[in-house]
């Protein structure tokens, strides 16, 4: 029905050009115009504001989705993304150019977080959900579905012996569990808000 259409492009158009406004969320003023927001590739890119708003609402949804009671992976990518982008504000905040990649414990590293060795190994689940296992039936490369079951799956699997039967069971402290994610996204968030206070501070 051309009322439905009308309806759906008008959602489209502005849910696109004007974002629900998140924690961070700026107007901008110059270039290219979509509906009277002007903005450019550029000063999108280096923009913390717009990677962190992005964040907060791919973690908003990940909240929700973390007691979806279907493909645990919808709230396992959703997860891992939010903080991709949470760790590309940080760096951005910090003035540092935008990486193409989608490596969480590089991200990380940049952002100069100190997780700790379960928590990067969360990260590095999550790394993997994020690039392809959340995505994709199998990666693009070969040897990386050896070396997720081999080498990162096998971290986060406890393996015990009690006498002739063998217990195998998940390692509470690393697998990427809502309140895990939550751990996780709650350190970098103060990350954050340590820049941001920094910045208020020197201004």
């Amino acid at each position: 029905m051309p009322g439905s259409v009308s309806f759906v492009a008008c959602w489209f158009v502005t849910s696109i050009c004007f974002p629900p406004i998140g924690p961070s969320s700026t107007l901008l003023a110059s270039g290219s115009s979509c509906g009277g927001v002007f903005e450019t590739r550029s000063n999108q890119q280096s923009d913390e504001n717009v990677w962190y708003d992005r964040a907060f609402a791919f973690h908003e949804g990940a909240r929700i989705l973390g007691h979806h009671k279907g493909d645990i992976r919808v709230f396992l990518f959703n997860a891992a993304f939010s903080i991709e982008l949470l760790l590309k504000a940080i760096n951005a905040a910090n003035g540092k150019a935008t990486q193409l990649s989608h490596n969480l414990l590089d991200l990380a590293k940049d952002a100069e977080i100190p997780f700790s060795d379960n928590q990067n190994a969360t990260l590095e689940l999550l790394n993997e959900i994020l690039i392809w296992k959340g995505r994709y039936p199998t990666p693009t490369k070969p040897g990386r579905w050896d070396n997720f079951y081999d080498n990162v799956l096998e971290k986060h699997i406890i393996r015990q012996r009690n006498g002739k039967v063998g217990i195998t069971r998940t390692n509470p402290t690393t697998v990427p569990t809502i309140e895990n994610f939550e751990v996780l996204w709650d350190i970098a968030n103060q990350k954050w808000s340590e820049i941001q206070t920094d910045k208020y501070k020197i201004e």
